[in-house]
């Protein structure tokens, strides 16, 4: 079980990362016609809302494997164990993206005003956020896995639900309201961070408790209404400037098709002739998937930099070659770098954790 577990789950986080990189893409495709040509955004929504899954995928994941585990380790011994191996190559990474926006403004910068835009909710740059979020969570998660190891299946289930209507559903309703000047219901609606813990307790339940098949197909047909949904709840939302609210996963839309999606792989990817190819492209992904999600748009906006000086497209069939081919070009490059800066961290953390077991040796002698 635990080596089935480990493909289909390999898979989800090589597919999220594909379709997060996406996102970041499509977000500038969209902007060509957001205030020019609604029927090409309309149609690119659509493509978009295909991705939106990525997000709530990478924090399903962390709860089928956080939570699940049964280890008695210390706080203070778990906390060591992980969040260096996020907080370290985040803030390294950060460095970097800092000194290319302060090159890109024609600013300074300095050591202070670094640490004050690190240090703030959203960061250097704006895909930031999300390391914010997954270290909190990283924090709360042995609490959390005491939480979830203790409630039965129907509780844990209803406490999944309830969090789903005061948290998603309030807040796309807010979200509506709030383009009318209307303030309802704010004071009963859950922050984004228990939405986004909402996810981990969900991968947590989806792994260990099963869906039967009758209402497995129910949530699959749910999760493709919701996507075709999505594009038409953009446009009702948005004016004259691309607003990713509904798209975002605390809104409504990407829950049920985050929820298919993960029940899709889980009954079905044992079963699926995979390519040996693919295989291996998973297997080579799926450990540097948190360097791509830190690295891609960087290299993103390098890219679309150096083929516009050379080509500028004229029509949607252009920019849908163009977009396409920064989205590849893109994530080829990230994706060799992501290999070298994890070899590179598990280089030197094997060196460091060396080190520290000779100086323990020595003092215990």
């Amino acid at each position: 079980m635990k080596k089935e577990r480990l493909q289909y789950c390999d898979a989800l986080k090589t597919i999220a990362i594909f379709l997060i990189v996406a996102i970041h893409v499509l977000a500038f495709f969209r902007d060509t016609y957001v205030s020019t040509n609604r029927l090409y955004y309309t149609l690119i929504t659509f493509v978009d809302a295909l991705t939106r899954v990525g997000v709530p995928i990478f924090f399903m994941i962390t709860g089928t494997f956080m939570l699940s585990k049964k280890r008695e380790e210390k706080y203070s011994t778990y906390l060591l164990k992980r969040l260096p191996k996020l907080v370290i190559p985040f803030f390294l990474i950060s460095i970097i993206y800092y000194l290319y926006e302060n090159n890109k403004n024609g600013m300074t910068g300095s050591l202070l005003n670094f640490l004050q835009v690190f240090t703030s909710s959203g960061g250097v740059k704006y895909h930031f956020w999300f390391m914010y979020i997954i270290i909190m969570i990283y924090i709360f998660i042995p609490f959390l896995r005491v939480l979830v190891q203790n409630l039965k299946k129907k509780e844990l289930r209803n406490l999944i639900i309830i969090i789903f209507v005061l948290g998603n559903v309030l807040k796309t309703i807010n979200y509506y309201l709030g383009n009318y000047n209307y303030n309802l219901f704010r004071g009963f609606c859950l922050s984004d961070l228990v939405t986004y813990i909402n996810y981990v307790l969900l991968g947590y339940y989806l792994y260990t408790y099963e869906v039967n098949t009758t209402l497995r197909k129910k949530i699959y047909i749910l999760g493709i209404i919701f996507i075709l949904i999505l594009p038409f709840a953009d446009m009702l939302y948005i004016d004259n400037a691309r607003n990713d609210a509904m798209l975002t996963c605390v809104s409504i839309f990407p829950f049920i098709p985050s929820i298919a999606f993960y029940l899709l792989f889980k009954y079905n990817y044992n079963q699926w002739k995979v390519p040996a190819i693919i295989t291996k492209i998973i297997n080579i992904i799926a450990p540097v998937t948190l360097y791509i999600y830190l690295l891609h748009v960087i290299i993103m906006e390098v890219v679309m930099k150096l083929i516009n000086k050379f080509w500028f497209p004229q029509n949607i069939f252009e920019n849908a070659i163009y977009y396409f081919g920064v989205y590849i070009v893109t994530f080829v490059i990230t994706s060799i770098l992501a290999i070298i800066c994890n070899r590179t961290y598990n280089f030197c953390e094997t060196k460091v954790n060396g080190i520290i077991k000779k100086k323990e040796s020595a003092n215990e002698k």
